[in-house]
C-alpha cells in the first residue's frame, strides 16, 4: 500500500544535463536544500525549466528579493490564536525532543525556501501570461547579491517517495491531498512524512481546523496579490515570455504548462502557510514569521 501514484515529475536525482545544472543551481542561487515540486513537474516539458531559471536567475540572487520572500513569510500568519502546541501529545506517543529539533531543523528550511518559491512559481506565472514579471524596480538593486549555497545551519532535506511509504505514511499523505483539494503531497509534506507521528498531529490539531476555512482562504488570498505586486517590482524581468516558451516548447506544452503553473501557484500558497504555522504552533508567531536565515 503506498500513497498513491506519483504525479510526473523529474526528481533532483534523475536530472541529467542542462536540467541538472539548472537544478543545482536553482538550489545555490535561492540557498535552499531542495527543487520545488512545480519545478521538478515542469521539467517534463522540453526546455522550458532551464530557459525559464536563466531568465530568473539575476533577480533571485539578490537581497531584494531576500527582502520580498520575508514579508511573504510574516503575511502567512493566519488571524486568531495560536495553533496547539503540538509537543504534549508527541510525548505521550513517545515522541522525544531530540525528534522534535529535527522537526524544528526541517520546518526552518522549509518556511525559508517557500517563499522565495512562492515569487518564483508567480514571476513563472506572470510571464507565461505576458504579464509583468519584473523591470519595474531600481537596476541598482541587481548589483546587491546574495553569496549562492546554504546558509550555515541549514538542515539537509530528505522526502520519501509516495508511492513506496508503509501503510500509514500513505494514509497521511493522501490526507493531505484530499483536504487542500491537492493534486499530491507537495516536497514539505514529503519531508514531514519522515516523522509520522508529528505529521498526524499537525493535520489533526494544527492543520485540519483551518485548512480551507475563510480566514485561510483571505490569507492564501493576500499572499498571492502581495507576491504579484512583489514581482512587478523586481529590477529585472523574472519570468519567460510567451514566445520565449514557444521557443523552448511546443504549443501544447505552453498549453500545459501554463495551467500546471496557476495549479501550483495555489498549492505552495498552501504549503507556506501550512509550514509556517505548523512552526508556529512550536515556536509561538514570532518565531514563525520571522526569516529562519536572516541575511545581513
Amino acid at each position: 500500500m503506498s500513497g498513491g501514484p506519483k504525479f510526473p515529475q523529474v526528481e533532483f536525482a534523475d536530472a541529467r544535463g542542462e536540467l541538472r545544472g539548472s537544478y543545482e543551481d536553482m538550489q545555490a542561487v535561492l540557498r535552499v536544500p531542495w527543487v520545488m515540486f512545480a519545478a521538478r513537474s515542469l521539467a517534463v516539458f522540453g526546455g522550458f525549466v532551464p530557459a525559464a531559471w536563466r531568465v530568473s536567475r539575476t533577480t533571485f540572487a539578490t537581497r531584494h528579493l531576500e527582502r520580498c520572500a520575508d514579508e511573504l513569510r510574516a503575511m502567512a500568519i493566519l488571524p486568531g490564536d495560536d495553533p496547539p502546541d503540538p509537543r504534549p501529545r508527541l510525548a505521550g506517543l513517545g515522541f522525544v525532543e531530540s525528534r522534535v529539533d529535527e522537526v524544528r531543523e526541517a520546518l526552518r528550511a522549509l518556511n525559508y525556501g517557500n517563499a522565495k518559491y512562492l515569487l518564483l512559481i508567480t514571476a513563472w506565472c506572470e510571464g507565461i501570461q505576458g504579464r509583468a514579471s519584473g523591470g519595474a524596480g531600481a537596476v541598482a538593486a541587481l548589483e546587491d547579491t546574495v553569496p549562492p549555497g546554504p546558509p550555515a545551519g541549514m538542515a539537509a532535506l530528505s522526502m520519501v517517495d509516495p508511492r513506496d511509504v508503509s501503510p500509514r505514511v500513505g494514509g497521511l499523505l493522501r490526507r493531505v491531498t484530499d483536504m487542500h483539494l491537492h493534486h499530491g503531497p507537495s516536497s514539505d509534506f514529503r519531508v514531514l512524512a519522515n516523522w509520522p507521528d508529528f505529521l498526524q498531529v499537525a493535520l489533526d490539531d494544527i492543520l485540519a481546523p483551518v485548512v480551507r476555512t475563510a480566514p485561510y482562504e483571505a490569507t492564501a488570498q493576500a499572499l498571492l496579490t502581495r507576491a504579484r505586486e512583489q514581482v512587478g517590482d523586481l529590477p529585472a524581468i523574472a519570468g519567460l515570455a510567451p514566445d520565449a516558451a514557444l521557443a523552448v516548447c511546443s504549443d501544447a506544452e505552453v498549453a500545459a504548462i501554463t495551467g500546471l503553473l496557476f495549479l501550483f501557484q495555489r498549492f505552495i500558497l498552501d504549503v507556506t502557510i501550512d509550514m509556517v504555522r505548523c512552526t508556529q504552533a512550536l515556536d509561538g508567531s514570532d518565531v514563525a514569521s520571522a526569516s529562519p536565515f536572516p541575511v545581513p
